[in-house]
């Protein structure tokens, strides 16, 4: 388990998910005999990758950003997806010495099965939220748009899946860039889906960005190197060219949701191009 130690935060890295997805869809309009050295796929042309999630402690606050693809899955769609079941939410939060009811905040930034898929559980034969002392914070226009189901991949968006949530009156939806107290705050990046947001956490010392689908593995810090998911592909080619710019000026250490190998890292630019380096505290 990895965890950084920011001034008087905690930051817990939690592997929710391992699974796969099509590499030719994660990297777009980049050419497999590029791409396959970075991320090699298997026989069906999938790459593997993890849904990291942070956990955030705040004396007795604590805030999970973004919660996995969960287990609500047909054994279609775990073939589909080779989800590794060896790795939960659950346990990951267990690991590092917590459960669910202890957590305070729930992060999405965005709706996807795969960012918020572990938000709730079965019980009773019904879907509830798994974080019963949590508010659940997403952005008011991504909530719309999941529930009208507007995305390039029709099973991107689970609306029935997502309603338990308003039911339980535990939904607090979020208009623009937020500001959540003294450390955390979301920002609007767009690109992936139209409300997508990143989360900022910063102490007196340090920032720690979570940029989400902006730039999803080490793999996509090349500015091309973008996602065929991506709703507004010459967006999130823009907005990832001046986060990764600002990431390295400022020496931001930034938390990728889906690299398979590492939690974060620091930048480090040169001719246009950024190199991941360790993040030493």
């Amino acid at each position: 388990m990895h965890r950084l130690q920011l001034d008087g935060l905690e930051v817990f890295h939690l592997c929710a998910s391992r699974f796969r997805l099509d590499g030719g869809t994660m990297f777009g309009v980049v050419p497999r005999p590029l791409w396959e050295k970075v991320l090699p796929p298997d026989e069906r042309n999938r790459v593997e990758l993890s849904c990291n999630c942070l956990l955030v402690r705040q004396g007795k606050n604590l805030t999970l950003i973004d919660t996995g693809c969960g287990s609500t899955f047909t054994p279609r769609e775990q073939d589909i997806f080779a989800f590794d079941t060896s790795h939960t939410l659950s346990r990951a939060l267990a690991e590092a010495g917590f459960a669910p009811e202890q957590v305070t905040r729930v992060l999405l930034t965005h709706l996807h099965f795969d960012h918020a898929g572990g938000a709730l559980h079965f019980e009773g034969g019904r879907l509830r939220p798994l974080f019963t002392q949590a508010t659940y914070l997403v952005q008011r226009g991504e909530w719309e748009d999941a529930l009208q189901g507007h995305s390039i991949m029709k099973s991107s968006y689970r609306p029935q899946a997502l309603l338990p949530l308003e039911e339980s009156g535990q939904l607090r939806l979020l208009d623009g860039d937020t500001p959540l107290d003294g450390h955390l705050s979301t920002f609007v990046t767009g690109g992936h889906t139209a409300h997508h947001q990143g989360i900022m956490i910063r102490t007196d010392t340090h920032t720690l960005v979570y940029p989400g689908e902006l730039v999803p593995t080490r793999a996509h810090l090349r500015l091309h190197w973008n996602m065929a998911y991506d709703m507004f592909p010459y967006q999130t080619l823009t907005r990832k060219r001046d986060f990764l710019a600002r990431a390295a000026v400022q020496h931001w250490i930034v938390a990728w949701d889906h690299d398979p190998a590492l939690p974060w890292n620091r930048l480090e630019a040169s001719g246009g191009q950024f190199t991941p380096v360790g993040v030493e505290i």
